[in-house]
């Protein structure tokens, strides 16, 4: 018999991906995904999707969402060994993407999560692409601990490791980054799976950029328990590398210039608010 693997699902109008990415689960080979769908009022048909794919639909008042809080609750509504949190708007593009995205457990007792590799869609404008390459390379060293990054867009979580630590439910961003620092503070491993594939990007405007980065100032204050924010290490010097970054890889317009100085503007108010806390 087919061993079964609980994938959660998050969703708010995610279409049309919502339906790729369970028709892309739905083919998984290796095994069978058995879906729960976290619904946050969807109003774009995401919902009756994942209602005609046969998932399990948990519905959320987007008023209650805190995403802590509904990972733990997407583990405490599972049953696997395993269990994999893959976005609405993720899509495995291998027939094997969820085998290889667990394969690191069963080869290391030490392994409490994995992330897959997540490359940005076909139409993604080219600094979206150079960012996703950077942090999605094709490959690393399995075993290597990535404190400062960890994505739950694509992942998996070993049970009895989560049992232990569960997710930090008032964190409003990078929940994920807190959540596999602590767990490398207790000897876990939190692995990177490259050759587990799916597509998985965004379209955010200047203010969308500057709210995400400043949300993510305000969390990596907490989480690392950073001083006073630093108008250099903060914000001028991240500027740059960012700039020059780009430069090198050949991507230099006043579009992406407006998006980095958004970005760099938004983690340092997100810093200021966190440490004046």
């Amino acid at each position: 018999m087919m061993r079964t693997l609980d994938v959660v699902m998050r969703c708010r109008n995610e279409m049309p991906y919502t339906k790729r990415a369970l028709e892309a689960l739905a083919t998984q080979t290796g095994l069978v995904a058995r879906v729960l769908f976290i619904d946050c009022h969807s109003s774009d048909g995401s919902r009756e999707a994942a209602d005609e794919a046969g998932a399990r639909i948990v519905d959320l008042d987007p008023a209650q969402y805190i995403p802590g809080r509904v990972l733990n609750r997407g583990m405490r509504e599972t049953a696997s060994e395993f269990v994999a949190f893959i976005n609405a708007d993720a899509i495995a593009l291998r027939a094997d993407s969820l085998v290889r995205l667990i394969a690191p457990f069963e080869r290391h007792e030490n392994v409490i999560a994995t992330y897959a590799r997540q490359l940005a869609r076909p139409d993604a404008d080219r600094l979206t692409k150079v960012d996703y390459a950077r942090a999605f390379p094709t490959a690393k060293a399995l075993g290597v601990t990535h404190g400062h990054f960890f994505s739950m867009a694509a992942s998996a979580v070993r049970r009895s490791g989560w049992e232990v630590l569960p997710f930090d439910e008032k964190l409003k961003y990078s929940e994920d980054v807190d959540w596999s620092l602590r767990a490398a503070s207790l000897g876990w491993l939190s692995t990177y799976a490259s050759d587990s594939e799916f597509e998985h990007s965004h379209v955010y405007d200047l203010k969308a950029q500057y709210k995400r980065h400043a949300g993510e100032g305000t969390a990596d204050t907490h989480i690392h328990r950073l001083s006073k924010a630093s108008v250099v290490s903060d914000l001028l010097r991240p500027l740059a590398g960012n700039l020059l970054r780009d430069a090198r890889a050949g991507v230099v317009s006043p579009s992406a210039i407006a998006t980095r100085i958004a970005q760099a503007a938004g983690y340092f108010t997100g810093r200021r608010r966190g440490s004046s806390a």
